[in-house]
């Protein structure tokens, strides 16, 4: 099903929204027990990390008079806790498009460790506090509404390290649909998001929870860099979640995957190749 949405700058949805940061106590104040937040207790953070990109990840498709590398990526949580996400029950344009009817104020809800055995139990840990972290969008064609900026998606050349293509900034809808990680403490057997009726619409809160992944299809749109002119050669393929540390999580160096890849555009052809991308500064 659809559910990727392009978004726009996240500097200035965030300063709109800041301004508005009395609503949490709204939003918020059913789903925080008494004392929540007060910090004397430690915190269960999610760690989000992009998996492997593999061959059949990828796809070079002509489209009219364009060229687009389409890819899959996949986000998983690698964290001690779940990364959880809810709206605002009011909106204040936080996307600055100038319709604030479409768009709500989004807050990530840290679980607190109640016993401090560093692992997540949710009928245990139900201490929580709450960061406004962003915006979510609603996209009419899908019906569902998008964290905005959760991934992006950058194409450089292999030889120079030179960035040739940029993403638009990617909205994901985030639910649980893969168990990655399943060994990791306190991963549930059976997904748990979007914790409700149905996934990303009006009022669910969604996220993923610990050892669990989201995957966004090559078919899905925003899932694709324009490669059109290109020349053959070898690129560097990154991926990577909250590439503006907007959530938070235990560790922010591991969100970045990258794939070596061999581009033919004149055969419409990509190739994966063995071994890591050389790192650049």
């Amino acid at each position: 099903m659809p559910r990727v949405a392009a978004a726009p700058d996240m500097s200035r949805r965030l300063a709109t929204a800041i301004a508005a940061t009395a609503t949490i106590l709204v939003v918020a104040g059913a789903a925080m027990a008494p004392g929540a937040g007060a910090g004397s207790q430690p915190r269960l953070l999610p760690d989000l990390v992009t998996l492997r990109i593999s061959q059949k990840d990828l796809v070079l498709e002509p489209s009219g008079r364009k060229l687009l590398l389409r890819l899959s990526n996949e986000i998983g949580n690698r964290g001690r806790g779940p990364l959880e996400i809810y709206p605002s029950a009011s909106s204040h344009d936080c996307d600055g498009d100038g319709n604030p009817a479409n768009d709500r104020d989004t807050y990530e809800r840290i679980f607190l460790d109640s016993n401090a055995d560093n692992e997540f139990d949710r009928l245990q840990d139900l201490e929580s506090h709450h960061l406004l972290v962003g915006c979510e969008r609603y996209h009419p064609a899908h019906d569902h509404w998008h964290l905005l900026d959760f991934s992006r998606y950058k194409l450089v050349r292999a030889r120079t390290g030179r960035t040739v293509v940029r993403s638009t900034k990617i909205g994901f809808c985030i639910i649980d649909t893969g168990h990655r990680f399943a060994s990791l403490p306190g991963s549930p057997p059976e997904a748990y998001y979007p914790a409700g009726s149905a996934d990303c619409d009006r009022d669910s809160t969604d996220g993923l929870s610990v050892g669990w992944a989201d995957t966004y299809g090559y078919f899905l749109p925003g899932q694709q860099l324009n490669v059109t002119g290109l020349r053959r050669g070898r690129y560097c393929l990154v991926s990577t979640a909250d590439p503006h540390n907007l959530l938070r999580e235990s560790d922010n160096s591991n969100n970045a995957h990258r794939a070596r890849i061999a581009l033919h555009p004149a055969k419409q052809t990509v190739e994966r190749l063995p071994g890591p991308c050389r790192r650049y500064r």
